[in-house]
């Protein structure tokens, strides 16, 4: 019988590699920009939800070793959550006029073109996938 176990190794370290580019990114965005900056406090919290869900990736990883499924809800959360912040900042953006179209649809496509999302998508699925392997390879040695 084949084993998972190296492809599932595999997917653990792209995983982690993954999310630990996101974490730094997410440190250096707060650094960058201010952890807590902007005109009111809607913007603020836009603000600080930009940097602190890249930067939770890390920790979504780590908690996966204690729970998979934990670790997997926080992990597609971050996904899901830095998505729909970075959708909101880039329509508050085209509201105000700093863009050339309008269109929310538009708008909300031009999200799935950032590497941000991308490399949050690759922690997730490599993590998911990880976890598919391994069930897989434990329900083989019942």
């Amino acid at each position: 019988m084949r084993t998972n176990r190296p492809t599932a190794v595999l997917a653990l370290v792209i995983s982690g590699l993954a999310s630990a580019v996101m974490s730094g990114f997410g440190l250096m965005a707060g650094a960058w920009g201010g952890f807590w900056r902007g005109s009111n406090s809607g913007d603020a919290m836009l603000g600080l939800l930009f940097w602190l869900l890249p930067t939770l990736s890390l920790g979504a990883f780590a908690l996966y070793f204690l729970s998979r499924n934990l670790g997997l809800l926080c992990s597609w959360g971050i996904l899901v959550g830095s998505a729909i912040t970075i959708y909101s900042v880039n329509f508050k953006s085209c509201l105000a006029g700093q863009c050339t179209t309008t269109n929310p649809i538009k708008i909300a496509l031009g999200v799935l073109v950032l590497p941000h999302i991308w490399i949050l998508s690759i922690a997730s699925i490599a993590l998911y996938f990880a976890s598919v392997l391994q069930n897989k390879s434990a329900v083989g040695k019942v």
